[in-house]
């Protein structure tokens, strides 16, 4: 009976919804003026960590991916982590909205529908028991189950964070790659080398060194391919 007065109460004063960036009435989460500041990638990118290149990068290389040895096979990112796009990250991980996970795969659709990647699962990159404590979610594994709705592969929540680690965002590129070393280790339940080719997915790549570890000690596991997806990327320095 309440739920039945609730629907009626809902028809008669439909709730109102706001952008989440701007804060102008929208049905929806975000508005078209917001949506259409993001800064997807759409022009050349490098063909290892996904990342554009502009018009001084005369190779299909940045200069990184020449010099840094990685595990995954290639990374793939929406839009650049500024502006807009920063913004709705940050709204999902530390203002916890994580509805805003269902517009990030639907940016990842978006990118990856064009590229021929013959994944069989999504793996999402986990945070530490204590970061999902204070946070309540992990933003990586909302996002893959919202992607999995689209291209119809299963999410494997076989990766553990075993090592709490310091904050990337404050490290430089080489105390990066140090503070994630034997930071994670694979669910043997999932029986993961019997997946050659597979989706590893996070929220946002800077230097790489997340991802890379993720793949490394999924390949040592048997996974022949990993393909990388994020919704978002830094730039090239």
């Amino acid at each position: 009976m309440h739920k039945a007065i609730s629907t009626f109460l809902n028809i008669l004063y439909p709730k109102k919804s706001f952008c989440c960036i701007c804060g102008c009435e929208i049905s929806g989460v975000i508005c078209e003026v917001c949506l259409g500041s993001i800064r997807h990638i759409n022009g050349r990118m490098c063909f290892k960590c996904g990342k554009s290149l502009n018009d001084s990068y005369q190779e299909g290389y940045c200069p990184n991916c020449y010099t840094v040895p990685y595990y995954f096979d290639r990374a793939y990112s929406c839009f650049e982590y500024e502006g807009t796009g920063k913004e709705l990250i940050h709204k999902m991980k530390y203002e916890g909205k994580p509805e805003l996970g269902r517009l990030l795969a639907r940016f990842m659709h978006q990118r990856l529908r064009h590229e021929d990647i013959q994944a069989e699962a999504i793996i999402p990159v986990p945070i530490h028991p204590n970061k999902y404590s204070k946070r309540g979610f992990n933003q990586a594994y909302i996002i893959a189950q919202h992607l999995r709705e689209y291209i119809k592969l299963p999410v494997l929540d076989c990766i553990k964070r075993v090592k709490e680690t310091k904050e990337q965002y404050n490290l430089d590129k080489y105390q990066r790659s140090i503070n994630v070393i034997d930071a994670f280790s694979i669910e043997m339940l999932y029986n993961i080398n019997k997946y050659n080719n597979v989706l590893l997915l996070d929220d946002i790549y800077t230097t790489g060194s997340t991802v890379n570890e993720c793949s490394r000690i999924l390949k040592n596991h048997g996974v022949k391919a990993v393909y990388v997806i994020t919704a978002a990327t830094g730039s090239n320095t």
